[in-house]
């Protein structure tokens, strides 16, 4: 670790060592990360005798209900009326820009940004950035660490499902050694696998089944197969009786398909606004192509917004994703 990493690591430590409470965000639309990373600092925070509440901008996944403390993440339009007076801080995870989060005045207080995306802007009053980290749960797991804070087998917990869910149960390029040793640790601090991956992967509501069904019914293949498209027109939720939240990994069934490195799914947002999530294969930099759309991610994970219509994105992202998959397959 760079000096400059655990200085980083030392100023947000000293921010939980000192504070009394804290308020734990993620960003919107939480995924297993967010959500993870965040209830597993916050009954960190607990255990300690401090208060610490988690406030999500919108729901999540019914994929989550059973992480232990979920019941207890609140969800609102903004923060406590009390913010910032009386709270030490709100410390953000996963969250690369302030907008992520959906608060408005989130920068009247003192905030720290725990996070592990390229691009960062550090944008919080403390930055915490560790760009090698396969998860932010890593970095709540060094944190915890550096505190001499003990892994219970409720936080072991979720920090296991942010350490699953941000490297496809170790199946993603970014499954480093340092993750796998981390996982051994959390099964061996009281996270279950096999519990876990029950709920998480294996128990999925029927509506979910509709809605992957719809979707799929939508795939594309571009570029000689190298690429594929699916989309999510706002009607497929109410044909299949699906949630917004329920549309999480949804882009990886086309990511799947055996021959393709770049995928995206493809679905509409509010107004003339189609979101766009792109996932891809090895050396592949879906990320540059979000951020040549003014969004952002990781190298195999990223995201970002376009105005149009299903129809006219299509043939621009299907081209950005070809020309991703040509640059990775000429780089020497």
């Amino acid at each position: 670790m760079s000096d400059k990493l655990d200085a980083s690591y030392r100023a947000v430590a000293d921010l939980l060592e000192g504070g009394r409470r804290f308020l734990v965000t993620g960003h919107r639309n939480p995924d297993g990360d967010a959500l993870g990373s965040a209830l597993g600092l916050a009954l960190a925070l607990e255990a300690r005798g401090k208060e610490a509440l988690v406030l999500m901008r919108d729901r999540w996944s019914a994929a989550y209900a059973g992480m232990p403390g979920i019941d207890r993440v609140a969800v609102a339009d903004a923060l406590p009326p009390d913010w910032p007076a009386g709270w030490d801080a709100l410390i953000a995870v996963e969250c690369p820009s302030a907008d992520r989060t959906g608060w408005t005045n989130q920068g009247e207080g003192r905030v720290a940004n725990v996070d592990h995306h390229p691009g960062n802007t550090l944008w919080g009053t403390v930055n915490l950035v560790d760009l090698p980290a396969a998860a932010v749960g890593e970095i709540v797991a060094d944190l915890l660490d550096v505190l001499r804070w003990p892994l219970t087998p409720v936080i072991a917990t979720n920090l296991w499902v942010s350490l699953v869910s941000d490297t496809g149960s170790f199946r993603y390029g970014n499954t480093t050694p340092k993750a796998l040793a981390l996982g051994a640790r959390l099964v061996a601090a009281g996270a279950s696998p096999g519990a876990v991956n029950e709920f998480l992967f294996e128990a999925q509501p029927l509506s979910t089944l509709r809605l992957e069904a719809l979707v799929l019914g939508t795939l594309a293949i571009h570029a000689g197969g190298r690429v594929a498209t699916v989309e999510l027109p706002k009607r497929f939720l109410s044909e299949s009786g699906a949630r917004d939240e329920d549309t999480e990994g949804l882009v990886n069934r086309a990511r799947g398909v055996d021959g393709v490195l770049a995928a995206a799914l493809i679905r509409e947002g509010d107004g003339d606004e189609i979101r766009c999530s792109l996932r891809s294969k090895g050396d592949v930099d879906v990320r540059a192509v979000a951020v040549r759309h003014g969004g952002g991610g990781h190298r195999n994970a990223a995201g970002c917004r376009l105005a149009g219509t299903i129809d006219s994105v299509r043939p621009l992202l299907a081209a950005d994703l070809a020309a991703a998959v040509a640059a990775a397959k000429a780089a020497p």
